[in-house]
């Protein structure tokens, strides 16, 4: 009880860069507006994904959208001289899906982390660094961004579950 007489704030445990490592299974995605919640523009609703942190600082990430379209295996890779019925089966599988590989960085006073990205899905990522919010509450890490725009802010959280025997991964 503080001198006042209210209840003391209970005490909480600083998060380190070895409560990350790890893999995490994505539970879900949730994106605000000033006008409230929205579907997310990137992900939509329903996503699945795994992250993994690596104790050496390597990292990757992949969310996959829950509409990801069926396609069949093609006999080569890449497919060439693609039909339109190919090249939008091709465009919806990309739009559907969000990878990418690198390095990571942990600042516990800022409770963030830093994707450094090495290859991506996006080419034009390549070489990119996302920083985001960190939480992690029991086994649920939670990344939140915020982005100001025009209208007002706008706020991406993404909630990831830790894997273990018990919870198996994607």
């Amino acid at each position: 009880v503080s001198a006042a007489g209210a209840p003391a704030a209970a005490a909480t445990t600083r998060l380190t860069r070895e409560d990350l490592i790890g893999s995490w299974r994505l539970v879900r995605i949730d994106y605000t507006g000033p006008k409230g919640a929205l579907d997310d523009p990137f992900y939509h609703s329903g996503s699945t994904g795994l992250l993994t942190y690596d104790a050496s600082g390597a990292m990757s990430v992949q969310i996959v959208g829950a509409t990801r379209p069926a396609l069949s295996i093609p006999a080569t890779r890449p497919v060439s001289a693609a039909s339109s019925p190919d090249a939008r089966e091709k465009a919806a599988a990309i739009d559907s899906y969000y990878a990418y590989f690198g390095t990571w960085d942990f600042d516990a006073d800022h409770s963030s982390v830093t994707h450094r990205i090495s290859k991506a899905l996006i080419p034009a990522e390549n070489g990119m660094s996302y920083s985001q919010d960190v939480k992690l509450e029991g086994n649920t890490l939670t990344f939140t961004n915020r982005k100001q725009a025009p209208d007002g802010v706008y706020m991406r959280t993404k909630i990831w579950q830790r894997c273990d025997d018990s919870q198996r991964c994607p």
